[in-house]
């Protein structure tokens, strides 16, 4: 839970995450069961959320620019666009920044009240930039001048802002977990979840293979589009309809 609710709010939070009752309840009264990835339809399979038919429908990112004409990158900033959420692994990220000291972490999104003060007491050494929220056009104008964008979580359903940095050809250094791996593919360079040290060596490591990581990264978002998931929901949708009138 986030870190500014108060305790009952946050114990009640956690109450209801550690039950899928919920989740069965609502999923096996519908017909049919759509999600953004087939990681989200693995974890459903696993946890016996329905018995119903589950459909992947995923997700795509709208362009913001671009894409990048340059073959290495013209700065030396790593970029975070997300929320401050524990699971979001943010911590890690400023811990690896403090690993490399040439380079800035810019942190995007709105930041919590006093979060700011809590990252730069736990990593004094890292060069952090606080954009407290940025607008699609200055999104954009961080990402194309940035290294890599980075992302520490734990535990995702998607990862919309890997597909936004990669159609601009700016790579993704990324979190060891399934759905990067079936976001990023092998345009990725990936770290175990909570290593800032391997995050560090990644970031280094990426430094030296940009030009093909950022042709590979237009790549991979390129075989998302929000039309194909307009054709998969659209098939979803009619195998739905075809069974309940065979019933």
């Amino acid at each position: 839970p986030p870190r500014d609710l108060p305790a009952p709010v946050r114990a009640l939070w956690r109450l209801y995450h550690l039950s899928y009752g919920p989740q069965r309840l609502l999923l096996r009264g519908a017909d049919a069961t759509v999600v953004v990835s087939e990681t989200t339809a693995a974890l459903v399979r696993e946890h016996h959320l329905t018995t119903k038919p589950i459909h992947v429908v995923r997700n795509a990112a709208e362009p913001i620019g671009a894409p990048v004409t340059h073959t290495a990158p013209p700065t030396r900033r790593l970029v975070y666009m997300g929320s401050f959420m524990p699971y979001k692994g943010v911590d890690t990220l400023v811990r690896m920044a403090a690993l490399l000291p040439e380079h800035e972490l810019h942190l995007l999104s709105r930041m919590p009240q006093g979060e700011e003060a809590r990252l730069r007491a736990l990593a004094p050494g890292a060069r952090i930039v606080v954009h407290d929220g940025v607008t699609d056009a200055e999104y954009a104008d961080v990402l194309r001048s940035a290294t890599a964008l980075v992302h520490a979580s734990h535990d995702e359903g998607f990862g919309i802002p890997l597909l936004e940095s990669m159609a601009l050809g700016v790579p993704v250094v990324a979190s060891d977990i399934p759905i990067f791996r079936e976001v990023a593919g092998d345009a990725g360079v990936y770290a175990p979840v909570g290593d800032a040290q391997a995050f560090a060596d990644a970031v280094v490591r990426l430094e030296g293979e940009w030009p093909a990581r950022s042709a590979a990264s237009r790549a991979q978002a390129a075989t998302f589009s929000w039309d194909a998931s307009a054709d998969a929901l659209h098939a979803a949708l009619a195998a739905t309809v075809a069974a309940r009138g065979s019933r």
